[in-house]
């Protein structure tokens, strides 16, 4: 694999990220864009690197990845102490705009209290791609480019050079393992929408990253403990939930989703009873990942673009990427993260948010455009039969 692409941060202007994706326009220009060219890299990285790794917990031999994963684990505290506001609520608990405006209000401090002084320059760009990490406030949801947006600042730290050349799968699996504890702790705690989910025919409400990185885990290793049927099995799910990022999924599942797993998740149970090898699946979810995120309007529209770590500019001319923007959509853009930006001050209750309704999860999807509840998809789309047809015939 090529070396990791390197910004030198005294030679780099950093700029806050701004909307570039518009349209279906700019989501054809951005697969030409150095963004998605780094996007990419880092996730086969990542997937390359915790091969025929275990998740281990506890501080690692590198400074600043204690640190980072220390930051994360202040943001888990500060659930505990932005408790949900009591009294049922269907589509999402208030108090989650609290807890994004206490961690909004000191995300600057928490970067320049972590980062070498001479690296504060680029504050400003991982404010917003980590500020975006943990679902949106204004939507009460979270999804698979919030998920992406956290690949990015990973991504972004590498490029720094922060994560030293010591950095390996062992540190990739405990920063990827501490993220996310801390989203499904928002997600049950604040009962959060699925953000773009496709209901029962997608592959995940949440997360897709995680079983990119969870199968590679497994990929090609003849000791490993699972095939992929066994994740219709709950007592081995459970079992090796604390060590693969897979089965955490799969777990997380069987905890929020009540009725069969083949009925509320028909994607994962799919793979599991007819694709016969982790590197199948593997290449199957990359494939699809490329498909389903990186080229879809509604997920990719919320990734934004700075200066310095992931521009929009075209990888092989150098130059400025044109933007297709017009009128309707640009009233509908949402603000970036900052810290002159205060969410509205929710008062604090007193009650444990609830679990997250069966309803919910696995028969339909709020829409925040019409209020009201859209019945999941009869069919699987195109694309996703593609992939699943791609996972069966692909080699090991």
């Amino acid at each position: 694999m090529e070396a990791v692409p390197q910004v030198n941060v005294s030679r780099t202007k950093f700029e806050n990220p701004v909307k570039c994706i518009f349209d279906s326009q700019g989501v054809q220009e951005f697969q030409h864009s150095v963004a998605i060219e780094r996007l990419k890299y880092f996730l086969l990285r990542y997937a390359q690197m915790v091969n025929r790794q275990r998740i281990e917990r506890g501080p690692c031999g590198i400074e600043v990845v204690n640190g980072f994963v220390g930051l994360l684990q202040r943001l888990s505290q500060l659930v505990d102490e932005t408790p949900a506001l009591p009294g049922p609520r269907r589509f999402g608990n208030l108090a989650c705009r609290d807890w994004h405006h206490k961690f909004e209000s000191s995300l600057s401090q928490l970067w320049q209290e972590l980062l070498p002084k001479e690296y504060h320059e680029a504050i400003p760009e991982l404010n917003y791609y980590l500020g975006n990490s943990f679902g949106s406030s204004t939507r009460l949801d979270y999804g698979t480019g919030h998920e992406l947006s956290f690949l990015a600042v990973v991504g972004a730290l590498d490029m720094l050079g922060l994560w030293t050349s010591e950095f390996s799968g062992k540190e990739v699996l405990l920063i990827f393992d501490t993220y996310y504890q801390l989203v499904r702790k928002l997600i049950i705690t604040y009962t959060l929408e699925p953000a773009g989910s496709h209901g029962v025919w997608g592959l995940d409400d949440h997360f897709h990253i995680a079983y990119i990185h969870g199968s590679s885990q497994w990929s090609n290793d003849p000791n490993a403990p699972m095939v992929p049927r066994d994740i219709t099995n709950r007592t081995m799910v459970e079992k090796f939930a604390d060590t693969n990022l897979y089965c955490q999924a799969i777990s997380f599942i069987y905890q929020v989703k009540s009725g069969p797993f083949a009925e509320n998740s028909s994607m994962l149970y799919d793979i599991a009873t007819t694709v016969h090898t982790w590197s199948k699946v593997h290449s199957g979810l990359l494939k699809m990942y490329y498909i389903e995120v990186l080229s879809k309007f509604p997920v990719i529209q919320h990734f934004w673009f700075g200066a310095g770590l992931y521009p929009w500019i075209n990888a092989k001319t150098g130059q400025k990427l044109p933007i297709y923007e017009n009128i309707e959509t640009k009233s509908e853009m949402f603000t970036p993260i900052s810290i002159t930006t205060a969410a509205p001050t929710i008062s604090m209750g007193h009650q444990p948010g609830q679990s997250i309704p069966h309803t919910k999860l696995a028969h339909g999807r709020y829409s925040p455009v019409r209020g009201l509840m859209a019945p999941p998809s009869t069919v699987p789309t195109n694309s996703y039969s593609k992939m699943r047809n791609s996972m069966r015939n692909d080699r090991p």
